[in-house]
């Protein structure tokens, strides 16, 4: 593992994203987020609590200021960087190729955006990237262990907001399509889902005694009435410029690699997932960004196939 050169990009990033902390005002959303923040409950009509927390923690170290308030979001948007390196890494590649990854991540639009404002699309990016990492070394290392720590992951992750309940389900569906099944043989995976489960609950129970207002705003988003909706048929072409267009091909190839390399067989898995999670947002009328938390594994994937172009 490029240790030291990942951290080193990751950190340029976070340096960048806090320079820039300031210079932009408040997005509507973290106005949402400070108000939730300062009614703190399990659940709210749209998203768990973990956001509005954060908000109300930099609000009491720094009422008022944006460059507090968006610290953490410049910290898992490096993050993200640098587990995105690391996933190359679990793959096989070598240096270059962690770097050419974690460097496609720092550049990337979803990355660049959601790290220089406090949102729930930050935290969730860096938990389907965690997640990632977490299976990947499982299927190359056999270490057990790791599924505790993809539970907790998961849990704090639907506990922010319940899209990567999408993600698991599209992985379990794949695994049992194209294996390796032993995964799902072994008790460890659903140990770490009742874990989730159980981070999960307590937003359950607010959403039950509510009347579960998610479905309501759900329903609402599938018809265009969030601001960041887009057509369905927008949805594909939407991935051109989530990295960047420029890099595209970058991503394009770690999908194609890790549905066809037999040197990537055991990981087919996420492949097919990718493809029942764009089946499932076009039925569902998904947001294009939703698919971003893949691209970590797409762009470690790819890298490896740059690199032996390179």
């Amino acid at each position: 593992l490029a240790r030291a050169a990942l951290l080193w990009i990751a950190g340029l990033v976070v340096v960048v994203l806090m320079l820039a902390a300031g210079g932009y005002g408040y997005h509507r959303d973290e106005l949402y987020f400070l108000v939730a923040g300062r009614h703190l409950a399990w659940g709210y009509p749209d998203q768990g609590p973990v956001t509005p927390l954060i908000a109300r923690l930099t609000d009491l170290v720094a009422s008022g200021s944006l460059t507090v308030l968006r610290v953490p979001s410049a910290l898992m948007a490096g993050t993200t960087v640098f587990v995105t390196g690391a996933i190359s890494f679990e793959l096989g590649g070598t240096r270059r190729a962690q770097l050419i990854a974690a460097s496609c991540a720092a550049v990337a639009s979803i990355v660049l955006v959601t790290g220089h404002l406090l949102s729930t699309t930050t935290l969730d990016l860096l938990a389907w990237s965690a997640l990632t990492w977490a299976i990947v070394r499982i299927v190359r290392t056999g270490d057990q262990r790791l599924w505790i720590a993809a539970g907790l992951v998961a849990g704090i992750a639907l506990l922010n907001k319940p899209l990567i309940a999408f993600f698991l389900v599209s992985l379990g569906a794949a695994l049992a399509l194209v294996g390796p099944r032993r995964l799902l043989c072994s008790r460890w995976p659903w140990i770490a889902l009742a874990l989730a489960l159980a981070c999960w609950a307590p937003w359950l129970v607010w959403q039950g005694e509510h009347g579960w207002p998610q479905l309501k705003v759900s329903s609402s988003i599938a018809n265009g009435g969030s601001a960041s909706s887009q057509p369905r048929w927008a949805l594909l072409p939407f991935q051109f410029l989530l990295v960047s267009p420029v890099l595209a091909p970058v991503w394009i190839a770690g999908l194609v690699s890790l549905a066809r390399d037999s040197r990537l067989r055991q990981l087919r898995f996420f492949a097919v997932a990718w493809l029942i999670l764009v089946a499932t947002f076009l039925a569902t009328g998904g947001k294009p960004y939703y698919l971003a938390g893949t691209f970590p594994v797409l762009l470690g994937a790819g890298a490896l196939t740059v690199d032996r172009w390179l």
